[in-house]
């Protein structure tokens, strides 16, 4: 190769750049900024746009400042021997695409279908790992690597389409790749088909064409195309018959979820155990599964005694026939006992019933001379897996989905309030408002909302109590939504902690921690409630137990720890604690306070500047606006040892 074919950036999974087969190391923000020209027309961009894409400052000058410096940077990490990498004016700011080749680029500009040599393009995430220093950095690398999967779907829809020219494991890796961004990609489908009958495997190209089937039905409303259809049949997988005329839709007008919450089907313990005593267990433990599924509130479950032939009906290809929509659902959950004598086990099994995909299972044993113990720890284990799985693979289907429920939408700003900086929280906030526009009744949106608003309010120490009140609607909202959601009773619980309502609040909590009572975030946030009414040992207690429910909890886990044995003066094992966030902006008040107290000036110092670089109007006086401790001293404990920071 010569020329800039020798001179790589690579931006597809982990960013680099190569001249010549060696890596010249960039400053790590300098990949976003290239990948940011690489995507743009003419690859260049106006200073001002990447300056206020890569800074969230709101000082014009210190932006500028900071991008001067960084392309300072970038062409003094180039060799005088090599092409510059970047063009710049006054005004702009270009990528050198004369000298230098991008893989994002090869990817655009290689005509279809790709080179075997040229496969690792199909692989990595644009800039993977890449923590969007603002929103609007975040929204344009997510937009860049939608573009780059199409581009990707077609070179490999033009791989597929030459089969002759392709290996049996060729195929696998292709259609796999196709089919884990789209289920219902029927292009995949037809490969996959043809590659498991070649291999001898009618079963598994049976399998991949309901599969296929049974996605087309449930997300778009339609039957395979008819050159899917014609070579299931000449395959064998299906009979001719079935070719006479499309499958009728399930008739009836049955009104849709207007949140769009997934519908959980819990299947009955197998029949065939002859042991009385482990029926009457195993019922026992499916009612308490049922009971912790119903208190997530986040599934409409069906705890119905049911036979597994719903499932096999819709798996198996039979005519279609009205179902109730009672029996209609989205997900089912086995859960039975087996075994005999010391080795007995608990097994449980997650499908979803659209594909027949088993998503999470699990044999645990049951310790019997300890049942009652053993039997609630399972339980609580089992219903929390299956939550987290379920609210995973929603939000999995969710990036296919172009008009997605509100659950869906609330799923995604869920995912972002479990950090503790501005920007995820103002991100979460979006996503509950796009959830509430679809339906404005939505208990858990409500709750979210209340929960961002006044996390807010608490990470930007404010005085000004607008957004507080505001949790405080949306928290009342979520309740009188629904009155047994321990999550709305939490968010009047933090509202109220934070008003000063001492009394109130750790009622709410009780509320709370009584509907929802193996609910982690409830006991952490619990847990903090008492630590600010002064019973720090009680605090301690239930903030251990939530780890321990949640062993990778949210940042604020670890902040109300370590605030605990902040006001335990322990202060050593607070930073112990904290330091698991200490890259958090809003946690480092915190840790300038526990190092000051702990000796550690120097390190003390260097958290009171992060405090002051992203709070900058932050004053020691104002602690006593937004900490609400009953105990006044707990409060100069904490402004003490912010003032030995050198904060004033």
């Amino acid at each position: 190769m010569t020329g800039k074919q020798n001179h790589l950036l690579r931006l597809l999974g982990v960013p680099a750049l190569f001249a010549d087969g060696n890596e010249i190391v960039l400053p790590e923000k300098a990949y976003a900024l290239l990948a940011f020209l690489v995507t743009a027309p003419q690859y260049a961009m106006e200073r001002e746009i990447l300056r206020a894409i890569l800074w969230q400052s709101d000082q014009s000058k210190q932006r500028a400042g900071s991008l001067r410096q960084l392309l300072a940077r970038i062409d003094r990490s180039i060799p005088d021997s090599l092409p510059r990498l970047l063009k710049t004016t006054n005004t702009h700011v270009s990528f050198n695409r004369d000298a230098w080749d991008a893989d994002v680029l090869v990817l655009s500009d290689t005509a279809a279908p790709l080179p075997r040599s040229a496969w690792t393009l199909l692989r990595g995430d644009l800039l993977e790992g890449f923590k969007a220093p603002t929103i609007e950095a975040e929204e344009r690398v997510v937009v860049e690597r939608q573009r780059i999967e199409q581009r990707r779907e077609a070179h490999i829809i033009a791989l597929l389409e030459t089969p002759e020219k392709r290996t049996s494991d060729d195929i696998l890796i292709l259609a796999g790749s196709l089919l884990e961004a789209d289920p219902a990609n029927e292009v995949a489908c037809r490969a996959l088909m043809q590659r498991h009958v070649d291999a001898g495997d009618l079963a598994a190209a049976r399998q991949v064409y309901l599969r296929c089937r049974n996605e087309l039905r449930a997300e778009y409303g339609a039957e395979p195309d008819g050159q899917t259809m014609a070579l299931a049949q000449a395959l064998g997988i299906i009979a001719p018959a079935s070719l006479a005329g499309p499958l009728k839709p399930i008739p009836g007008d049955v009104p849709s979820d207007p949140v769009g919450q997934p519908r959980v089907l819990i299947l009955p313990p197998d029949t065939i155990l002859s042991d009385p005593m482990l029926q009457r267990v195993g019922r026992a433990l499916l009612e308490e599964v049922t009971i912790g599924l119903s208190q997530q509130r986040g599934f409409k479950v069906i705890a119905a005694h049911t036979s597994l032939e719903i499932v096999n009906r819709s798996l198996a290809g039979d005519p279609v026939v009205p179902t109730p929509p009672e029996l209609r659902f989205d997900y089912t959950v086995y859960v039975t006992i087996h075994g005999r004598d010391d080795d007995i086990y608990s097994t449980c099994r997650l499908t979803k019933t659209s594909t027949a995909e088993v998503l999470w299972a699990i044999d645990l044993p049951l310790a019997m001379q300890k049942v009652n113990t053993s039997f609630g720890q399972l339980a609580r284990r089992i219903v929390m897996t299956l939550a987290d799985t379920i609210e995973r693979r929603e939000l999995l289907d969710m990036t296919h989905d172009v008009n997605p429920s509100a659950y869906r939408l609330y799923l995604e700003g869920k995912r972002l309030v479990s950090k503790t900086d501005l920007q995820h929280l103002r991100q979460a906030r979006k996503w509950f408002k796009s959830a509430l526009s679809r339906h404005d009744r939505f208990s858990s949106a409500h709750a979210g909302m209340a929960r961002v608003l006044g996390m807010e309010w608490l990470v930007r120490g404010m005085k000004d109590t607008q957004l507080l009140e505001e949790a405080d609607r949306s928290a009342w909202l979520a309740r009188d939504s629904d009155p047994n959601s321990g999550r709305a009773m939490r968010e009047l619980g933090f509202v109220a902690l934070y008003r000063r309502r001492f009394s109130d609040s750790l009622d709410f909590f009780a509320e709370a921690q009584m509907l929802n009572p193996n609910d982690a975030d409830i006991l952490a946030d619990h847990a903090d409630a008492l630590l600010h009414d002064g019973q720090s040992d009680r605090a301690l207690e239930l903030s251990l137990a939530a780890l321990k429910l949640n062993p990778l909890p949210p940042d604020y886990y670890y902040w109300n720890l370590g605030g605990i044995h902040f006001v335990q003066e322990n202060y050593a094992k607070a930073i112990e604690v904290l330091d698991r966030v200490k890259d958090r902006p809003a946690t480092s008040r915190l840790l300038a306070a526990a190092h000051a107290k702990n000796g550690d000036v120097e390190a003390a110092s260097r958290y009171a500047s992060i405090v002051l670089e992203n709070f900058p109007d932050f004053r020691t006086d104002d602690v006593w606006q937004f900490v609400p401790d009953r105990n006044p001293d707990d409060t100069r404990q904490l402004i003490d040892g912010l003032r030995m920071a050198g904060l004033s």
